[in-house]
């Protein structure tokens, strides 16, 4: 096994077929992994995050196929953003992960002139999730009575529990610039995305557990759940998530994954042909 993750190695590890690209159950192995299976996960997780920043997956991620012992493997191409997402999403407690962060951010980080943070495809793997568990809170309540023209309460109630503010109080607090199309959710931390992630799906459950309705009922629970939460963060750390300081719009992050996804395939791309003609 690879004992040390390097930038020549990973250069040297490349194949061409046209651009550059490195085989998943190669790349594998040189992060330390030895089960597929494991490794599988990982990539799961690198291409939910691609999706979230709007960047083709099969572009990235290209399926392809080898033999070994005269079967038929299924495997990736994995284009130098496919191995950065995957080294991201990989475990740090790997030697080779660990060594592989590092040169992998570099090169983003260069391409793009600006640094990455290194937990922001945990922000925004998060804040995807919080989205989808808004969304099933919505339809739980609607499906117990709630009208559409009553969800601002609701939502406000659990805000309320959670930070002893309303929400439009609580952006005052925080001065969070919540305008072109933002939301306050973007510009939080990854510990405070997660306490709001658990505080929606579980008002969800105690919703269709204890088989509240109506708009009176929704509300209180949506606030004792939020008002839950916060004492568990209390305990837990002794800020009060009214307290959580704001963090980089990630909009603003994901742009900048972007243009890192355009930098790295031009280093990978085929040479362009000189339009100027031989002449004899």
């Amino acid at each position: 096994m690879q004992l040390e993750f390097n930038l020549e190695a990973f250069e040297d590890s490349a194949h061409q077929n046209g651009v550059r690209y490195w085989v998943a159950h190669e790349f594998m192995l040189s992060l330390g992994y030895e089960s597929w299976t494991s490794f599988q996960k990982v990539i799961n997780k690198a291409m939910a995050s691609c999706a979230a920043l709007g960047v083709s997956i099969p572009e990235v991620f290209i399926a392809d196929t080898f033999i070994e012992d005269g079967k038929e493997v299924n495997t990736y191409r994995l284009t130098r953003f496919a191995c950065f997402l995957v080294t991201m999403h990989a475990d740090s407690k790997k030697p080779l992960v660990s060594q592989a962060k590092t040169v992998l951010a570099a090169i983003a980080d260069a391409l793009v002139a600006q640094q990455i943070q290194r937990d922001a495809l945990e922000r925004i793997e998060v804040r995807e999730e919080l989205k989808g568990g808004e969304s099933i809170m919505s339809a739980t309540a609607h499906q117990a009575g709630l009208k559409s023209t009553e969800f601002g309460i609701f939502k406000d109630a659990g805000f309320r529990g959670m930070y002893n503010l309303s929400l439009q109080q609580l952006i005052k607090h925080k001065g969070a610039a919540v305008e072109n199309g933002r939301t306050l959710y973007d510009f939080m931390g990854k510990t405070e995305l997660a306490a709001n992630l658990f505080r929606v799906t579980q008002t969800s459950e105690r919703i269709k557990n204890v088989g509240t309705t109506g708009v009176t009922q929704l509300s209180k629970t949506a606030h004792e759940v939020g008002k839950e939460v916060r004492g568990i963060m209390l305990r837990s750390s002794g800020v009060a998530p009214e307290s959580l300081p704001l963090e980089e719009d990630l909009t603003k992050i994901k742009g900048r994954l972007k243009s890192a996804n355009k930098e790295m395939k031009k280093l990978d791309a085929p040479p362009k042909k000189s339009g100027k003609k031989k002449t004899v």
